[in-house]
């Protein structure tokens, strides 16, 4: 029986969802899966390291890009960072060998650069799959290249495909992101508005601040509260339970309503006119999957701010700020055309056959070495 080890890192919820989605159609191939969160290893430095990346996101954001384009662009400095990280990763390195011990895969797939990097020496013989969940190949996938890259559809040419893997020696296929199932069984607008409550008569804005609830949600919301005509703006606050406490005290009776968490994201968007929020790699693959139009807004630097890049480059969203979103909001509502050639922009960059993809070339991989 073939037994896939998932290696993930929880900064953010994209890397985390993309291998929950991989490990539920490995199961539905009859493929017995092990997930692992790198830093749920790190044990009591769980939350530091999680808060100093928040913190360091949100606070020095500056800071944050210069290491990030660094360790992509140049390649003493990611050859440097990797001996770094396989360094100081052996506390990590000796918990996971222990559960590869106990778990004994055929394969190993990695939804973060990382992993390859902390993975034990005496497993690198075995398939090696990595998942790219942002819209850009960061250099570090390369400073320890698995057997098999798999990347969204449109990011790169076929002549840079090829050269990066004459660079690297790994296989580069475009797959798309792997993403929730639900997020590609459509349901009418109709149907999902009753299903949340929501007014059917009144345009419907999603508003999501990512998973921190970070940047200047307040500011826009603002700018949405005094829009003429009536709309409905239904805001998602993530883990900021004190915007959260803010903005319910603020709005409480209004057209505005706001929840921390809704497990039922993809009804969410199924039921709203139009998405605005912060380009992380999970959000907007999920808005592909849908066809919701999407206004983005302060991308950190770094992989949001590659994502936005991607989604302007492919005219498929718009960049706003707090000065532009209300004219952009109510010009884009009223513009029904334009509204549909940005959802079949999405749709097209969609990639409803991507986690099956990947298992399937996981799997493969498999045959074409017992072949060997």
């Amino acid at each position: 029986m073939e037994r896939v080890f998932i290696i993930t890192m929880g900064f953010g919820t994209g890397h985390n969802a993309t291998a929950d989605a991989l490990a539920q159609r490995y199961g539905q191939a009859n493929v017995a899966t092990k997930t692992v969160d790198l830093l749920e290893l790190t044990s009591s430095f769980h939350p530091l390291l999680q808060s100093g990346y928040n913190q360091l996101l949100s606070r020095f954001p500056a800071l944050y890009y210069y290491l990030y384009n660094r360790t992509f662009h140049n390649r003493f400095v990611r050859y440097v960072s990797s001996e770094l990280i396989e360094k100081m990763g052996w506390t990590i390195r000796k918990k996971l060998n222990r559960m590869l011990e106990e778990f004994k895969p055929t394969h190993i797939v990695s939804t973060h650069p990382f992993g390859f990097l902390i993975l034990p020496s005496r497993w690198r013989h075995l398939p090696t799959v990595g998942v790219v969940t942002d819209y850009e190949v960061h250099g570090m996938w390369l400073a320890e290249a698995p057997d098999l890259l798999c990347i969204p559809h449109r990011l790169l040419s076929e002549k840079e495909r090829k050269r990066l893997a004459w660079k690297t020696g790994s296989r580069i296929i475009e797959t798309g992101i792997p993403s929730d199932a639900l997020f590609y069984q459509p349901t009418s607008r109709t149907q999902a508005r009753m299903e949340i409550g929501c007014p059917s008569d009144l345009p419907l804005i999603l508003m999501m601040g990512g998973g921190m609830g970070s940047g200047p949600l307040p500011l826009l919301v603002e700018e949405l509260a005094h829009v003429t005509p009536t709309i409905e703006v239904w805001v998602l606050t993530g883990k900021n339970e004190k915007l959260y406490e803010e903005l319910t005290q603020k709005y409480e009776g209004t057209s505005i309503r706001i929840f921390q968490y809704r497990k039922d994201i993809s009804r969410l968007m199924d039921a709203a006119d139009l998405l605005i929020t912060k380009p992380g790699g999970l959000t907007v693959t999920e808005a592909m999957a849908k066809g919701l139009p999407m206004l983005l807004f302060e991308a950190f630097p770094g992989q949001e701010a590659t994502n936005l890049n991607y989604l302007l480059r492919e005219q498929a969203a718009l960049a706003i700020n707090t000065e532009s979103i209300r004219k952009t909001t109510m010009k884009l509502l009223s513009n029904s055309y334009e509204r549909k050639r940005m959802s079949e922009a999405l749709i097209n960059l969609s990639a409803p056959d991507a986690t099956r993809h990947v298992v399937d070339e996981t799997l493969r991989l498999k045959s074409l070495d017992s072949a060997l």
